[in-house]
C-alpha cells in the first residue's frame, strides 16, 4: 500500500514535537504535584486528625467531669437558705456533654474516613500508574518517532543535519513563527 504524507511544513512538525516535549515536562510536573498533594491530605487525616480528636475527647471528658462536679456542688448548696438556681452550672454541664459527644463522633468519623481514603487511594494509585506509564514510556516513544520522522523529512527535502533538541526559547520562537504563518495564510 503506497501512502503519501503531504507534509507542507517541516517547521509545523518541529513545532508539534516541541509542544509534545513541553507537554511531557508539564505532565511530569503535574503528576508529581498531584501525588504530593494527595499524600499531604491523606497524612492530615491519618496522622493529624487521628491524634487530634482523641486528645480533644480526653479534654472534653475532663471538662464534663468538672462541670458535673460544679453542678453537684451547687445542688448541695440548694438546701441552704440562699437556694441558688444552678442555671449557669446546668448550662455549662450540658455544653460539656455536647462537646464530649461531638469529639466522640469525630473520633469515629476519622476511623471511617481513614478506611475510605485507603480504599480510594488504592484506586487512585492504579490510575496514576497508568498515567505515569504513558508519560514515562509512551510520550518519549512518540517524541522519538517524530524526531525520526523529522530526520527523514529533512533528508527528503534535501536539508542537512539531523533534528537536534532545541532550547525552549528557540522552540517557542518556532511555534510562534508557524502560528503567525498559519494566521496570515488565507
Amino acid at each position: 500500500m503506497n501512502q503519501s504524507a503531504n507534509v507542507t511544513s517541516i517547521e509545523a512538525v518541529h513545532a508539534f514535537r516541541t509542544a509534545l516535549v513541553k507537554f511531557e515536562e508539564n505532565a511530569r510536573e503535574s503528576l508529581t504535584t498531584l501525588e504530593l498533594e494527595i499524600r499531604r491530605a491523606v497524612n492530615w487525616i491519618e496522622v493529624d486528625r487521628r491524634r487530634y480528636w482523641p486528645v480533644q475527647f480526653k479534654q472534653a471528658s475532663e471538662e464534663m467531669a468538672q462541670a458535673r462536679n460544679a453542678l453537684e456542688r451547687c445542688q448541695l448548696k440548694y438546701g441552704s437558705e440562699e437556694a441558688p438556681s444552678c442555671y449557669e452550672q446546668k448550662k455549662n454541664y450540658e455544653r460539656a456533654k455536647r462537646r464530649l459527644r461531638y469529639c466522640e463522633d469525630q473520633v469515629r468519623k476519622v476511623k471511617q474516613w481513614t478506611q475510605t481514603i485507603r480504599q480510594e487511594l488504592t484506586l487512585f494509585d492504579g490510575q496514576m500508574a497508568k498515567m505515569r506509564l504513558c508519560v514515562d514510556s509512551e510520550l518519549p516513544l512518540a517524541i522519538a518517532a517524530i524526531s525520526n520522522l523529522l530526520n527523514a523529512l529533512e533528508r527528503y527535502a534535501g536539508a542537512t543535519g539531523s533534528v537536534q533538541p532545541r532550547s525552549l526559547a528557540a522552540a517557542e520562537e518556532a511555534v510562534e513563527d508557524v502560528n503567525s504563518k498559519t494566521r496570515s495564510d488565507p
